[in-house]
């Protein structure tokens, strides 16, 4: 089977293209403008695939450029989809989108069918992107992935445990953080790169699909592994310039669905994910 793969060269698409060559499977990495139409249609017109793993996208939810969420993340999607079903109709199409989706009107492990409420232009750009792609599901088999938080080596430090990893690593006295008392479900950007490939080879595959663990961990239990890891100490200081509007207090996803999908996928622990990226970056 050739999967054709966006974002093949980013973060996460990086980890997706090793796992789906570990899985005996052909990507196919399709770099394009997604912005620009015709670029998409002449790119996706000339590959050879049967399915498509759709992971481009503009990503940090702090950008201040703010339109570019909505021509990327919304519209690009679109374009592209709309290529695939000229192509190759009836494909499946696995896009992700983001658990942020759900904003902060839910309580413990959310599930898909709980009621979405974007607090942030990423969100409502991914939200957009949803409804939109709703609209080829006659010409395309769409999988939609809603991803809770996940990190793992080669993450820019712009990132929440990215930046932290990196103080340590550094030994520095002191960091500044935002928002302290969010609870986050941390995946593994190796476990989440099994999911896409997972979702890729089954049989069947339900419309809508949380990646997560399960599990929710807050910035403190994230300072305390890697101080024991390190045994170095870090002043926190609270930066208001860091502090995210209407950010979500606890987000935590259910894998249930993933899992009936998946039966043998196993998320990676938060320690092991911190032990890999400390280690790691101590060692380059």
């Amino acid at each position: 089977m050739r999967v054709a793969l966006t974002g093949a060269t980013g973060f996460t698409g990086r980890f997706v293209n090793s796992a789906l060559k570990k899985a005996g499977l052909t990507p196919v990495a399709l770099q394009v403008d997604l912005r620009d139409r015709e670029a998409v249609d002449k790119i996706v017109a000339a590959a050879d695939f049967d399915r498509i793993i759709h992971l481009a996208g503009y990503a940090f939810v702090n950008a201040a450029d703010w339109d570019s969420f909505y021509k990327i993340n919304q519209l690009g999607t679109l374009n592209l989809l709309d290529a695939v079903a000229r192509k190759k109709p009836g494909a499946r199409c696995i896009i992700a989108s983001s658990a942020q989706v759900y904003g902060p009107n839910a309580e413990g492990l959310i599930s898909e069918d709980a009621p979405t409420n974007p607090t942030n232009h990423y969100a409502l750009s991914k939200w957009a992107m949803e409804r939109g792609a709703k609209l080829w599901r006659d010409k395309l088999e769409i999988v939609t992935t809603r991803p809770f938080n996940y990190t793992g080596l080669g993450q820019d430090t712009q990132y929440l445990i990215p930046k932290i990893v990196d103080h340590f690593r550094r030994r520095a006295d002191v960091i500044e953080l935002g928002n302290m008392w969010v609870r986050r479900d941390f995946g593994d950007v190796r476990s989440v790169a099994d999911a896409y490939v997972g979702l890729t080879l089954a049989a069947d595959v339900s419309p809508v699909v949380n990646i997560a663990t399960g599990t929710v961990s807050s910035i403190g239990d994230i300072l305390a592994e890697l101080t024991a890891l390190s045994g170095h100490h870090i002043e926190v200081q609270v930066n208001p310039a860091f502090i995210r509007q209407g950010d979500v207090k606890v987000l935590g996803g259910s894998p249930k669905i993933l899992r009936e999908n998946l039966p043998d996928w196993q998320p990676v622990s938060l320690n092991d994910t911190l032990k890999w990226m400390y280690n790691a970056s101590k060692n380059e």
